[in-house]
């Protein structure tokens, strides 16, 4: 008797002949399923058949179902030596690993009903391996030793460090909690960071308790970890009695209200934190508000970071009418929390309030329109301690421009404006300009992002002739074309202050640039900084840019960009050996030029 591939039984007579031929041919005789059986199948007993036409029973064996028998008995051994090797792992099913259906599986092979791994054994026998449950174990204990001299190096670097980089080390929870024994024995960091560790409640809990025990530790990042509402409570209820700690970022830590009340009401008592950053959360009117109170009391913060939340239009009014009693604040980051028209003005009344300015304002990103110029002019106009102020990307178009510029003559305090991307026209840029001949404090000026045209680049570019304290102008994406390259070649002939300019993507061509490369081959001596990426640039241009840094290999020039533009390896060889007869002429001279 034979199986017919497992699918039933069959029986037939195998004639001698038959027999002997495949003795004789060496190959095996498979029945039409062709599939073996597995290991723990019971094998029969190759059976008597009758010659056909004979008289009496024979007695003789068939070989093809020995040469059957033979192959099934290696596959159990085969299986018990697999068992033996894997540390007592049991044999694979079916569904496992290195499953057997119709024959011994090519190594390494895989199927997408059963996939097979493969692996090699002490001999060096390959063929399906199982890990076993002793050698996943031991394989835990050896990523558990990692993870722990991991902690114990983060441990001893509190301990013999001042500023201490622990960022991004996915330290979670209970790595916190490993390590919050070093921060209490602490006597030696004043600066960690531990941002983007997946730190919760539990973590920041362990840290709190062991800052308790702490003297020395003044700034703490916590940015970037999943401390939500309650964990910001955890740490407001340290913080009400906290006397060492300055600064604390808490930036995308996803806080909302909740856990901007709780901090809030720890401002009301906190007499030491003086920075204080809560950008990219989620707090709204309530949150904002809450804060608002606590700055009607609290005069020891001097850096509010709010940006990239959702104050909105009362939680700025809360924010102005706060900040007429405040006397500590310096700095205030709102940029990104669509305050509106009535917000901004509502600020402005509160920050034009004060008796100790402020010197650090961005306000960009929050839909104020030209309604708020007026509000801008008055605050700015009678100010006294404003650097930096940030109007970026707001819709202050020609009318919104204008105040602003008309608050710049009276204003003799601002170093830093930017304006950029608020769709200023020509007629905005020209009030700009004019401002900025009867201003001496204006060091940055960025425009980036606004359709001024040919005539604002005209206007802005005369003004640098003769404006003594403009270091860098930002003008990418302005539109003021050849012509307005034209007139910026003109201009760093005479300016003796500009020293970066910024003129990406303004359509200059190859004749602006031409234009431009005359001046700096043949007087520069304040220019370092020079951007001209995406401006139609050819190999036209690249030679007359590369034959100016030849004629002036003692120039100021340090860093010219031309990416994005059209040249060819012509024009990248030109400007390539333009820097390399530099640097052999003037071997102090460092020159970088970007393709």
């Amino acid at each position: 008797e034979r199986r017919a591939g497992g699918a039933g039984r069959g029986r037939g007579v195998v004639s001698a002949s038959a027999a002997s031929g495949a003795s004789a041919s060496g190959k095996k005789t498979k029945s039409a399923g062709g599939k073996k059986k597995r290991s723990g199948a019971k094998k029969k007993k190759a059976t008597v058949g009758q010659r056909s036409g004979g008289a009496g029973t024979a007695m003789e064996v068939d070989m093809t179902v020995v040469g059957a028998a033979g192959a099934a008995l290696a596959v159990v051994g085969y299986f018990a030596w697999t068992k033996l090797k894997g540390g007592g792992g049991k044999a694979s099913s079916p569904g496992d690993r290195g499953a057997f259906d119709g024959g011994m599986p090519s190594m390494g092979a895989t199927s997408d009903d059963v996939p097979v791994a493969s692996g090699v054994g002490e001999d060096g026998m390959d063929g399906p391996v199982s890990v076993a449950p002793k050698q996943q174990q031991q394989q835990k204990k050896i990523i558990t030793r990692e993870a722990k001299r991991m902690l114990r190096d983060v441990m001893d670097e509190l301990r013999r460090v001042q500023t201490v980089d622990a960022s991004g080390k996915n330290l979670g929870d209970e790595g916190t909690c490993f390590i919050a024994e070093a921060f209490a024995y602490n006597n030696v960091a004043t600066c960690v960071d531990m941002s983007a560790n997946g730190i919760g409640v539990e973590g920041v809990t362990a840290l709190c308790e062991a800052l308790k025990c702490n003297d020395t530790l003044t700034m703490l990042s916590l940015a970037s970890n999943s401390l939500g509402d309650e964990g910001a409570k955890v740490l407001a209820d340290y913080l009400k009695t906290d006397e060492k700690i300055t600064t604390i970022n808490l930036n995308a830590c996803s806080i909302g209200d909740e856990g901007a009340r709780a901090i809030a009401e720890a401002l009301k008592t906190n007499t030491t934190i003086t920075s204080l950053e809560m950008n990219n959360n989620m707090v709204d009117y309530e949150g904002s508000g809450a804060l608002a109170q606590a700055f009607a009391q609290n005069s020891t913060v001097e850096l509010l970071a709010l940006s990239g939340n959702y104050v909105g239009t009362l939680g700025a009014a809360a924010l102005g009418a706060a900040f007429k009693e405040n006397t500590g604040l310096r700095s205030l980051q709102l940029n990104g929390n669509d305050i509106g028209n009535e917000g901004c003005i509502k600020l402005c009344e509160g920050l034009a309030a004060r008796k100790d300015k402020i010197n650090n304002l961005d306000l960009g990103n929050n839909s104020i329109g030209p309604e708020a110029g007026p509000a801008l002019r008055d605050y700015l106009k009678d100010d006294d301690a404003l650097t930096h102020l940030n109007l970026y990307m707001n819709e202050l178009a020609n009318d919104g421009c204008a105040a602003v510029a008309e608050s710049l003559k009276d204003n003799k305090k601002i170093e830093l404006l930017d304006i950029g991307g608020n769709n200023i026209g020509a007629f905005g840029a020209e009030k700009l300009a004019e401002a900025l001949r009867d201003n001496e404090s204006l060091v940055t000026l960025e425009l980036g992002y606004n359709p001024i045209g040919v005539p604002g680049g005209k206007a802005l570019a005369e003004t640098v002739k003769f404006h003594g304290k403009l270091n860098t102008m930002r003008m990418g994406w302005c539109k003021i074309g050849k012509e307005g390259g034209f007139a910026f070649a003109d201009a760093i002939k005479y300016s003796s202050s500009l020293a970066v300019l910024d003129l990406r993507g303004n359509d200059l061509g190859d004749d602006g640039v031409a234009a431009l490369a005359q001046s700096l081959g043949v007087v520069n001596e304040v220019l370092t900084n020079l951007d001209l990426g995406y401006n139609e640039i050819k190999d036209k241009g690249a030679f007359a840019l590369a034959q100016a840094i030849k004629n002036n290999a003692d120039g100021s020039l340090q860093t010219l960009s031309i990416n994005n533009n059209y040249l060819t390896k012509f024009g990248e060889v030109a400007l390539t050996e333009a820097v390399e007869l530099v640097q052999e002429m003037n071997a102090d001279r460092d020159l970088y030029v970007q393709f």
